[in-house]
């Protein structure tokens, strides 16, 4: 039996195949659905703007909306085979697991992990891919913030979850901090997220110069002390701004 989320799907990608206009009929047969409940479907995907009907033939068509989300999912795999490469040369140069990760606008408060490439430390973080971080409290999440107006200005209206007894809950000490990475042009992230870990990560921007994506490595505490991170973090810096340049931005100071 089909469920709700697999027949919106299977209308969805009637409009995918060679034909690109159906009317509720041809739909109604080719998926062996009755005609009301791909009404109902097609009604609430008009709503949605993935759907079109034309007024005079009264058929269905793809709309902008689903366009524009295709777009993204195009844009988004080009961001991160532009960054493997750069993503592998920093493991080699810094020993560490690298990670490439991003926040959306609609949702500030999470940094979501999209991509990686393992080093061969025994101990270290493994993010699996897709996963999220409340974002003020790592060192990924903090770079991006601190180069971002917008995210950072919706995330320290708060509140702050206390992940560990280290993550900065004060929006004003937070604040603080994110002035600290921007001075220095990189975040650190002590223990704010996971135990004895340290965390050094460095924004990445778009072609429209927005920082939304960032790369970062983590270390034990032992693996990252101030004299690691003077090695460690120009890297991290250094790989950020090869993505940066990879995805289009030619801002100055790369």
């Amino acid at each position: 039996m089909l469920t709700s989320v697999k027949k919106a799907a299977y209308i969805i990608e009637a409009f995918a195949s060679n034909q690109r206009d159906w009317s509720l009929i041809e739909l109604s047969l080719h998926l062996d659905m009755p005609q009301p409940t791909i009404h109902h479907f097609l009604a609430s995907f008009k709503e949605l703007g993935w759907i079109t009907q034309d007024r005079a033939s009264k058929r269905y068509n793809l709309g902008v909306k689903l366009w524009e989300i295709g777009c993204a999912a195009i844009n988004f795999r080009e961001v991160t085979e532009s960054a493997r490469s750069h993503l592998a040369s920093l493991v080699n140069e810094s020993g560490e697991t690298a990670h490439l990760g991003m926040i959306s606008m609609e949702d500030p408060k999470s940094v979501i992990y999209v991509d990686r490439v393992d080093s061969q430390q025994p101990v270290r973080i493994v993010t699996t891919i897709g996963s999220r971080a409340p974002s003020h409290s790592s060192a990924m999440g903090k770079a991006i913030l601190a180069f971002n107006d917008v995210l950072r200005e919706q995330v320290l209206r708060g509140p702050l979850e206390q992940v560990t007894r280290f993550t900065i809950t004060d929006p004003e000490l937070l604040a603080a901090d994110l002035q600290q990475t921007r001075v220095r042009g990189y975040s650190i992230g002590r223990g704010e997220f996971a135990g004895e870990m340290v965390g050094v990560a460095a924004p990445v921007y778009d072609h429209s110069g927005k920082a939304i994506y960032g790369v970062g490595i983590w270390a034990q505490a032992t693996r990252m002390t101030p004299d690691d991170l003077v090695v460690k973090a120009p890297a991290v810096v250094a790989a950020a701004q090869k993505i940066s340049r990879s995805l289009g931005y030619i801002g100055t100071g790369l």
